[in-house]
């Protein structure tokens, strides 16, 4: 389900969110120890008081998901992370004391690292799991002092909608605001003079979004799509590999960056690691996938074409 134009940020909206916020910041200098832990505490209460409808709108906008999956990898993860940075926010701005060299160790100079914020760091998240990717860099964000401009994705528009009536009715639009939109918004996103900017998505969207950053010399945290084969050799056990296997592909369908995506066996314990395989996955779902409720959906017909894609091509090449 596509967002309304209507609820999409317009990239002069955008450039007037990044000017509060580089304002505010100039303006306040580096917010204090326990404006950090109120950053951190608020986000922790909306968390909890709204869990459930967080659940809500992730189901609806995968149709099928278990409401556990999302609850403890979406909701728990993302708390966690906040919990975390509360507990430590601390320590963590605590200057540090470092050696000094001769000859200014004998003139009595003395020397300390003081963690500064960097500014305005923006988010821009995959839909795949779309509350913890979009909101656990928000945790080490106001941890360090920093601002956040958050985007959402597109694919995901009911949990979008959600997060952003949410964080932008808690937080003052100079701490932190969630923009919407399509792909259009994330590279104007991208393409403003932000201090730090953290993107989750495949490799290809991420050169594009390393090259708009670059013109601004952004600084960059890139978590790209990647490959997680799995080796079986013969003196392995197959039928705790194939156990292994399953579950880390059950989760979230195998929407997820770190699931396995192939498998090489060696040729002596094919038949054996298949065979485990199959039965590992009809225990799970002895009335079969479809309609249990517990084997979440693909997010989208494109993707479920692509995968389907994929499966024929294996199959043509001989893979089992």
């Amino acid at each position: 389900e596509a967002m309304a134009a209507a609820e999409e940020t317009t990239p002069a909206e955008l450039q007037r969110l990044l000017e509060v916020q580089k304002a505010a910041l100039r303006e306040r200098g580096p917010p204090s120890v326990r404006e950090r832990e109120r950053r951190l505490d608020v986000m922790v209460q909306l968390l909890l008081a709204n869990e459930d409808d967080l659940v809500a709108a992730v189901t609806a906008d995968f149709g099928v998901r278990p409401r556990e999956v999302t609850r403890f990898a979406d909701v728990l993860m993302a708390l966690e992370a906040f919990k975390a940075a509360r507990a430590g926010v601390r320590s963590w701005c605590r200057p540090e004391r470092r050696r000094v060299d001769f000859p200014f160790n004998v003139v009595g100079a003395t020397n300390s690292v003081e963690y500064q914020p960097k500014g305005v760091v923006g988010v821009v998240a995959p839909w795949n799991y779309p509350i913890m990717l979009l909101l656990t860099p928000v945790a080490s964000a106001f941890a360090a002092g920093d601002a956040v401009l958050l985007k959402p994705s597109e694919l995901a528009p009911r949990t979008a909608l959600l997060i952003a009536r949410l964080v932008n009715g808690a937080y003052d639009e100079s701490i932190a605001r969630v923009v919407l939109g399509g792909p259009e918004t994330s590279a104007a996103l991208a393409a403003l003079p932000l201090d730090h900017l953290v993107f989750t998505g495949s490799t290809r969207v991420g050169k594009l979004v390393a090259a708009a950053c670059a013109r601004n010399l952004t600084p960059t945290t890139l978590e790209l799509g990647g490959k997680c084969p799995v080796i079986v050799g013969r003196r392995a056990d197959v039928t705790a590999c194939a156990k292994r296997v399953v579950h880390g592909k059950i989760l979230n369908s195998g929407q997820t960056c770190l699931a396995p995506d192939y498998v090489f066996v060696e040729e002596s314990v094919r038949d054996a690691f298949v065979e485990a395989f199959e039965r590992t996955i009809a225990d799970m779902f002895p009335h079969g996938v479809l309609g249990s409720g517990d084997y979440a959906s693909i997010i989208s017909a494109a993707h479920g074409d692509r995968l389907r894609a994929l499966v024929a091509e294996a199959k043509s090449a001989g893979c089992r």
